[in-house]
């Protein structure tokens, strides 16, 4: 790693200037609304960027021109200044109302002391989500009837099963099984957020949960799924446990090391998928024998990726689209069946990078990731992708700072803390097929309160909020 800062360019210290800047910024705001999702995108933009650059090897970096990783750089301090800026109005346009009723709800004594879930809610929610997910396993077991005790510990087969067809090309009721794969994914995810923040029986069980259920995507090729189900808990506990700093600061290290080594052997296996000698052995071997060599690190190359990218639109081999990658992410949702020709999204830069297939459905082999701030050059170019994807993650931070401001609502402090935990997984794309966990959350959120006729806040009917027992008043115009 030091190696690394002798051959930094001077816009690598540059962005670690503006980092601690900024970082240091949040720290001392940090009771203001925007301050957490913040530094969680400071955080991501560490773990992608700065992370990549300084646990490569030297060898890694010589493919590109020293102007090339200068100019990834300079994108990344622009993305950090930009984010910082918009980030402060827009967390002002969100956060003005919810605030206001915050501030009515501290005059009336109705806010609770602490940051924390209802233990009536939470009991309820866990009965919801273990309803939900046995009714999941149920459609697990009707297409792997002879082999589903495997949904539940997958190394009882060598190669993972699905609970659900899943398919690259989206196609027929496809749509339907991803939905219910993202649904699975939040159930999940849920459970470690109960686990950490209940207290008695409910945790307990939420903890039996966790430890039936997690293994399924635990044994696994996709890391992001594996952050999806951890993250929201872990922020769970930083933000609203109340243990002592030291405690949080060593459960973080611990938590860091430990994911390292797990995602390492992943990687180990991740080409053969053979479960039976993950475990076994510790590590795949190769087909001469030779255990493989650990590969922990690959798929965090997002700055790399930036090189690539600018070196490919410097050369005239890759053009940005002006905004059609960003469109095709905005429509994603829209199944393929009502929209045989919908865009699919990253195909043209994947070609580019050389990974283009004839003889696959979608006309590569694999598709690329091109990072949060790559995705903006690959759509607006070298010099406005970076404002694009910064102004694009200001409005995910401040609509998570939006929830933050509402987590008098317990069910809204669960999303938040859902939100923040997908966030790091946005750093190599802004896309909703990281996202989608969360939007069915929120839909679902919507959906509850409307039934039970509520505003956002969570504190009284709409109908009520004109009545003479009600103390909050429409603002005049």
């Amino acid at each position: 790693m030091i190696e690394r800062f002798n051959v930094a360019p001077w816009t690598f210290w540059l962005h670690l200037v503006v980092l601690a800047v900024l970082l240091f910024e949040s720290l001392r705001k940090w009771h203001l609304p925007w301050a957490k999702p913040a530094v969680v995108v400071y955080g991501t933009v560490i773990f992608w960027y700065t992370g990549d650059f300084l646990l490569s090897t030297s060898i890694a970096y010589q493919v590109f021109a020293k102007e090339v990783i200068t100019l990834a750089f300079f994108q990344v301090s622009i993305f950090l200044i930009g984010f910082r800026f918009l980030l402060g109005y827009f967390s002002r346009r969100f956060c003005e109302k919810p605030l206001r009723i915050r501030k009515n709800q501290f005059i009336r004594g109705t806010v609770p002391k602490h940051d924390s879930f209802s233990p009536r809610l939470l009991k309820s929610l866990l009965a919801l989500l273990i309803s939900g997910w046995f009714a999941i396993f149920l459609i697990g077991v009707s297409f792997s009837p002879s082999v589903w005790p495997a949904l539940i510990w997958p190394p009882l087969l060598s190669e993972k099963i699905g609970m659900y067809p899943l398919e690259r090309v989206g196609s027929g009721a496809s749509f339907i099984f991803n939905a219910i794969g993202y649904i699975h994914i939040l159930i999940c995810s849920l459970f470690g957020v109960i686990a950490v923040t209940a207290r008695g029986p409910i945790r307990w069980i939420a903890i039996m949960m966790v430890f039936l259920t997690w293994p399924y995507f635990w044994f696994d090729r996709y890391r992001n799924r594996m952050l999806a189900l951890l993250l929201p808990g872990l922020a769970g506990f930083l933000l609203l446990g109340k243990h002592r700093l030291t405690t949080k600061i060593a459960v973080g290290a611990i938590f860091s090391i430990g994911l390292s080594v797990w995602f390492s052997k992943v990687m180990e296996s991740r080409s053969e998928r053979n479960l039976t000698a993950f475990l076994e052995n510790g590590a795949v071997e190769s087909a001469g024998g030779v255990p493989k060599k650990s590969e922990g690190r690959e798929g965090q190359d997002m700055l790399k990726e930036l090189c690539w990218i600018n070196t490919y639109v410097e050369s005239g081999r890759y053009r940005p689209n002006w905004g059609a990658r960003y469109f095709g992410e905005i429509v994603n949702p829209i199944p393929r069946t009502l929209w045989p020709g919908k865009p699919m999204v990253g195909i043209d830069y994947s070609i580019a990078r050389g990974f283009g297939a004839s003889r696959e459905a979608a006309g590569v082999n694999t598709t690329i990731s091109t990072g949060m701030i790559g995705q903006g050059c690959v759509n607006f170019g070298r010099f406005f992708g970076p404002p694009v994807a910064a102004l694009l993650f200001a409005l995910w931070a401040a609509f998570l700072a939006r929830l933050w401001c509402q987590r008098a609502v317990s069910l809204r402090l669960a999303l938040f803390l859902i939100g923040m935990g997908l966030t790091l997984n946005t750093g190599r794309d802004l896309t909703f097929l990281v996202l989608f966990p969360f939007a069915f959350g929120y839909i679902a959120l919507r959906l509850f309160e409307l039934s039970r006729h509520r505003s956002p806040d969570g504190t009284a009917p709409r109908r009520s909020l004109s009545s003479p027992q009600n103390p909050i008043r429409p603002e005049k115009p």
